[in-house]
């Protein structure tokens, strides 16, 4: 362990353009059940909306240590993961995202559960901080099942711990996934370097969801985009694409499908069409940019 660390947790925040919901995850984890002694990183990856500003400006009347950090050198949530786990103090790191809110008793859980693993996955909730609307494109409810692949589980980036030599053990979030699927490849990375993974079912975070329909498109896209690049990194170790069969399969339910049919008939929700659409349309794209076939 580094000399420098002490027992605790550092809960980093990864944020850029966060200010307006960024107060009510502070409020979160001011009120945390927990009888832990932990300190907050805000990890700035090139703010504009007076970040600093803000907190510097928020009463210190909670209790935690909040302490703000400049990760603005390289742009995307990885690096801002990396220079907020490089600045913490502490031996246990736990990770959430400016936009949602953590439950109370979110940290001693993730805490508890770190006791027997190098690795931890909390749930998520999309239930509690969007419209009935939103929360019907991606309904998400906490779980004690965790987060699956067809290749290894993963921990989710906005709910995760990870005791701090293993972060550093495996070089953190590789900066060069712009796209998405960088918390896959994290976690991918840890488990196979021989560390222990677990999950924390009731370590619950409150999960917003795109507003509009354009940014959830765009969103599950890219997620689809990443599936081929992580597909290229970990294929020789047993990661597959999908079958010429099954992919198919996915574009021949899209034409069925589609929004001109009635939904009396197709029994398919405008969004989930939607979102399959985009899947497909990523791994299009995917395959194209990385020169090689998903499949």
């Amino acid at each position: 362990m580094d000399e420098n660390r002490r027992k605790g947790v550092t809960v980093v925040i990864p944020v850029r353009n966060a200010v307006a919901t960024l107060r009510a995850q502070l409020d979160a984890l001011a009120v945390q059940d927990h009888g832990i002694d932990f300190e907050v990183i805000i990890s700035d990856n090139g703010s504009t909306d007076g970040l600093r500003e803000f907190l510097d400006m928020r009463p210190d009347d909670y209790g935690i240590c909040v302490r703000y950090v400049d990760a603005s050198g390289s742009a995307g949530t990885s690096h801002a993961r990396n220079v907020g786990a490089s600045a913490a103090r502490t031996e246990l790191l736990a990770f959430c995202d400016g936009d949602d809110v953590v439950r109370p008793q979110w940290l001693s859980e993730l805490v508890a559960a770190a006791s027997t693993a190098d690795l931890v996955s909390g749930s998520v909730d999309t239930s509690r901080v969007n419209s009935p609307t939103v929360c019907r494109r991606r309904p998400m409810t906490p779980s004690s099942a965790g987060f699956d692949t067809d290749f290894l589980p993963y921990v989710p980036g906005c709910n995760f711990a990870v005791w701090a030599d293993v972060f550093h053990a495996v070089h953190g979030f590789d900066e060069t996934l712009t796209e998405a699927g960088e918390d896959l490849d994290f976690s991918w990375r840890v488990q196979l370097a021989g560390f222990r993974m677990a999950h924390a079912g009731a370590a619950t975070v409150d999960y917003r969801l795109r507003p509009t329909m354009r940014e959830f498109w765009s969103q599950v896209r890219r997620y689809a985009v990443g599936d081929v690049q992580l597909y290229v990194a970990y294929r020789d170790y047993g990661f597959a694409g999908l079958s010429v069969r099954v992919f198919s399969q996915h574009v021949l339910r899209l034409l069925v499908t589609n929004p001109l049919v009635p939904q009396s008939l197709s029994r398919v929700p405008r969004e989930r069409w939607i979102a399959a659409a985009a899947v497909v349309v990523g791994h299009v794209q995917g395959s194209i940019r990385y020169r090689t076939l998903f499949l």
